[in-house]
């Protein structure tokens, strides 16, 4: 049976992994757009450095796609809404790949709000697209057990982004079965979605607030090196860290340490001199 066909839109190195599995599997990908400003893997790279190496085609934006058909156009953490030309390019379907637990965690501050709330499971999506942000029918949804008193938004981000890799390869399997694919629409009563306002007003901690809900918005808005939770002392807003924030950055002390210090131990100049 053909591998299907596709194209990608992604950002962060999840939509590399998506992109090296298609590849790996024998999928054609015609076509990628990396999200603008994108935070790459500084060894690794990003998405578009990953395409050209392959010789895939990097559009700089969705509207610079080849206006050529395919199995499937992809959105994978894509930051902007893929509009309708772009969509009408998929011969199957238009998904995205989104990583929250749909309906309930869409838009800005799933991460956020599923550690506010201590919510005991989380997940990723995929979705079909449509006009709206995060609003499609559902393909599959993948939950996770977490204990939201243990994660920050940095490791939760860090879990669901595994998960997410996995879910991708389930996509894949169903994709290439040729069987037809899952559908199922979003249950409105269940449906939220926060906009980046709604977002960046969360992160202001209750006046008066106890140690406890301190600590808990603190760790829901860990995400360096973006500013976190905020209380104000006085006059001032000051940024407040979580005491678990430490604890994970610990665990990433030397992660790599030996490897690059290997590097170092055979560079010719030290071979030389010792």
């Amino acid at each position: 049976m053909r591998k299907p066909s596709a194209i990608l839109l992604g950002s962060k190195p999840g939509s590399v992994v998506a992109l090296a599995l298609m590849l790996r599997r024998g999928w054609s990908v015609s076509a990628v757009v990396a999200s603008p400003h994108d935070r790459v893997d500084p060894k690794a790279g990003g998405l578009a450095d990953h395409a050209r190496r392959h010789g895939i085609a990097v559009a700089p934006t969705q509207e610079d796609l080849p206006p050529t058909p395919v199995d499937f156009v992809i959105s994978y953490m894509f930051r902007s809404l893929v509009r309708a030309p772009a969509r009408g390019l998929a011969r199957r379907a238009a998904l995205n790949f989104h990583t929250g637990p749909l309906p309930e965690y869409g838009g800005w501050a799933f991460y956020n709000i599923a550690i506010l709330e201590g919510a005991a499971t989380y997940g990723c999506t995929c979705h079909y697209m449509d006009d709206g942000f995060d609003s499609g029918p559902l393909l599959k949804v993948r939950r996770f057990p977490i204990d939201a008193s243990r994660e920050t938004a940095f490791s939760l981000e860090g879990r669901s982004q595994e998960e997410m890799v996995r879910l991708f390869r389930d996509f894949c399997e169903m994709a290439e079965s040729g069987a037809a694919l899952p559908r199922e629409a979003q249950d409105p009563s269940k449906r939220r979605y926060l906009k980046r306002g709604e977002f960046e007003a969360l992160k202001a901690i209750p006046e008066g607030a106890d140690e406890e809900t301190i600590q808990r918005y603190a760790r829901a808005f860990f995400y360096p090196p973006f500013r976190g939770a905020t209380m104000r002392v006085g006059n001032h807003t000051i940024d407040v860290l979580p005491v678990l924030a430490g604890e994970q950055l610990a665990e990433r002390l030397h992660e790599g340490d030996v490897a690059r210090l290997m590097q170092a131990a055979d560079e010719p100049e030290l071979r030389k001199s010792a």
